[in-house]
Formats: C-alpha cells, structure tokens, sequence
C-alpha cells in the first residue's frame, strides 16, 4: 500500500501546479495578436525561466530534500510567480487597441539609437497612475524597455516625452554611469560631509554609525538621485520643450513626499531649467512658477540626506556634459525650432506634417499648438483637443512612412 503523501510532498506539489499554471498562462497569452513582435518575444523569455523551474528544476529534486530546503525552494517559486505577474499583465495591455501603436517605431528606434540595436521595446498602460516606471523590468527582462502610459490616457501623443526618462534609465545602465560616476561622487561625498563637521557628529552620535558607513549611505542615495537627474536631462534632450511641458502637466504644482533617492521637488526643476538654458531650449517663464517644494519623508535623517544633496549639485555640471556628449555621441539630434514652427502652421491648417519630421519635433509641436490655443480644455474645445491628437499620430506616420523610403 502507498504511503501517505507528507506535508512536504504535498507542498512542493503545490509549488509545481502553481509554476504550470504560469507556463499556461502564458502559452494563452501567446495566443493574441500582438502588433508588434517585441512583446511576444518577452513572454518567451518569462516562459522559459519557468518552464526550467517546472522541468529542470523542481522536476528533478531528490526525495530526501529536508524540510527547511523544500521550504526555501518553494520560497523561491513565489517570489518568481509574483515578480512575472505585473508583467504579464503589462505584457497583455500593449494588445489594447487604445495604445498608439504609431509611437512604436520612434521611440524603438531610440531605444535602438541609445542603447542598443538588438533592445526591444513594449509600449502599455497601466492603472497605476504614474506614467512611464517600470524599472523593475531592467532586471526582470534585461534587454526589454517598458513604456507604460496610465491607462485613461494610453492614446495621448503628447505623454509620450516622458518615455524619454523610462528609457534613460536603460541607458543609464548600459553605459555603465554609474562607475564612471563613482569617483567623482565618491569625494564630492567625502567634501559635503567634511564641510559640515557638526551634521557629522549629530549623525554619527545619533546612529552610533561609523564614519566609512555614513559615507557609503549617502553615496549610494546620492548616486540615486544622479540616475533620476540623468533620466530628465536624457528626456529633455531627446524631446526638448515638450519633456518639460508633460513633465508639468503630471506633477504640476509639486511638492508631495520626498523619496531621498529622488532630488527635492524644486531641486529637481531647477536642475531641468539649467539643462534646458544649456541646451537652448525656449521655456515658458511661468511653466514652473510656484513650484512646491516636497516634504520630508519620516524616517529620512535629514542630514545624511543634505550631505547626498551637496554631493550631487557638486556632481551634477560635469553629469550634465556627460549625459549631452553620450547623445551627440550617439547622434541623436534635438528638436529644431524651425521644423516645428512648421508643423505647428500645418496644424493651424487642419493638416498633418508631410515634409518629414522627427517624433520629438511633432509632440514639441502639439504641446505648443496647445498652449498657444489655450490648453484646449473646454468642453467646447473637444472637437479640436481630439483633431490634434489625430494630426499628431497622422504626421508620426507621414515621418515614419519617409523613413523607411530613405532607408529602402
């Protein structure tokens, strides 16, 4: 007669349908029509991680496993299945017809231009208002770059711009920034703390820290905020104006609660208009007016978090110029004035742009065409509100369509 299964038994054969659930899951989704190739190529990638762990894996355990190792195997198992399934569902939505699938190619040939050739791109949306973050996927999906708009606004061109900070986080990383950075921020660290011995003190009495541990925490928040820094000035190269107006029109008036790896609220703009003055960029003097400053989050030693913001104002000229060689090294132009006064004439005339133009150029284009007309919020603005949009998309393809002839 059989014996029994053990509790053990009967949890690892839990942890095996919940995995080969996963793996149908995705062999399902596998089964939707995707309009561009990258993202059934990521789901190939998740399913064959778990198809290891279903197969090689957990497929292959001896019987004489201890309990406290099955229990560190299954551990393991739901960490996976969870960390994939955000994911997925991200993965499903870039099906969603309501995505402007036009700013695919665009922004993939960035991504190509900036990173590598062989990265791939997936545009969502998500119900997590807040546009365009999906850095876990970096590690999740190394290779990829997820694009994802808040779900009600999907189809609006104009958010497109801050794609430009998603996509300088992958730069970021294939570019090795971080170590290239890491001397300089290393002493701008060691300055801050030395030019203020009485913060020193307070914390390291407060803490009971030693001094190298001090510096490595405010050198690791401080190289933070610089990757964030990097990612606005990466946007607002690429997209000029029109980074700064959607990057506004989310996160206008500021304030709200400061993550110390972020720069403060009005630190954080100021380091976007010195940029912008740099790059030659015409803003509006009021775009950021009134600008609150972020609150301090609980539990943020104030001071560590000062000396992490000394160090990176220090730092942050010579990260300026980095980040401005890496794309002129890249070849990777700037809106030009003069293009988009264009589209914004052709606008005007209820036509789309059809002398070619970059995607930067046109969304710089619709956000100027708005502000000039108001904001075009009214409710009897509608009409004209959703015909930009169309002259917008329209135009992308126009450009898209004299692209690919040029490259034929």
């Amino acid at each position: 007669m059989k014996d029994e299964p053990t509790a053990t038994e009967l949890r690892l054969a839990s942890a095996r349908r919940r995995v080969r659930a996963f793996v149908d899951q995705i062999a399902e989704l596998e089964a939707s029509d995707f309009p561009h190739r990258d993202g059934l190529d990521a789901l190939g990638v998740i399913r064959a991680e778990l198809e290891y762990y279903l197969n090689d894996f957990l497929g292959g355990l001896p019987p004489t496993l201890s309990d406290p190792v099955v229990d560190e195997i299954c551990a393991e198992i739901s960490f996976t299945v969870s960390k994939y399934t955000d994911v997925l569902g991200f993965i499903l939505r870039s099906t969603n017809v309501r995505n402007a699938f036009e700013v695919q190619f665009p922004l993939k040939r960035l991504v190509a231009q900036v990173i590598s050739p062989e990265a791939r791109l997936i545009m969502s949306s998500e119900w997590n208002f807040v546009p365009f973050t999906y850095p876990m996927t970096l590690d999740l999906l190394p290779g990829f770059v997820l694009v994802g708009a808040p779900a009600p606004e999907s189809g609006n061109v104009l958010l497109f711009p801050l794609a430009g900070h998603e996509i300088g986080h992958s730069a970021w990383r294939q570019h090795e920034l971080k170590a290239a950075l890491q001397t300089a921020v290393t002493r701008a660290v060691a300055g801050a703390i030395d030019a203020d011995p009485e913060a020193k003190a307070r914390i390291l009495d407060r803490a009971g820290e030693t001094l190298p541990d001090l510096q490595n925490v405010v050198l690791g928040t401080a190289l933070k905020q610089l990757e964030e820094i990097f990612c606005d000035l990466f946007g607002l190269y690429v997209f000029g104006a029109s980074y700064a107006h959607a990057y506004e029109y989310f996160l206008a008036p500021g304030g709200g609660s400061r993550s110390p790896f972020y720069p403060s609220s009005s630190e954080r703009v100021g380091y976007m208009l010195t940029a912008a003055k740099a790059l030659g960029i015409d803003l509006e003097p009021g775009l950021f007016g009134r600008w609150r400053q972020s609150t301090q989050r609980k539990g943020v030693d104030p001071d560590a978090l000062a000396f992490a913001d000394a160090a990176v104002a220090a730092v942050f000229p010579a990260m300026m110029q980095r980040t401005f060689d890496l794309l002129l090294d890249r070849k990777v132009s700037q809106p030009r004035s003069e293009v988009v006064e264009r589209i914004i004439g052709a606008f005007g005339r209820r036509v789309p742009d059809d002398d070619g133009a970059t995607f930067p150029e046109i969304v710089t284009a619709g956000w100027l065409y708005l502000r000039r007309h108001g904001g075009l919020s009214e409710e009897a603005d509608r009409a004209e509100y959703d015909m930009l949009g169309e002259l917008m998309l329209k135009s992308i393809e126009v450009a898209e369509f004299r692209e690919r002839l040029a490259d034929a």
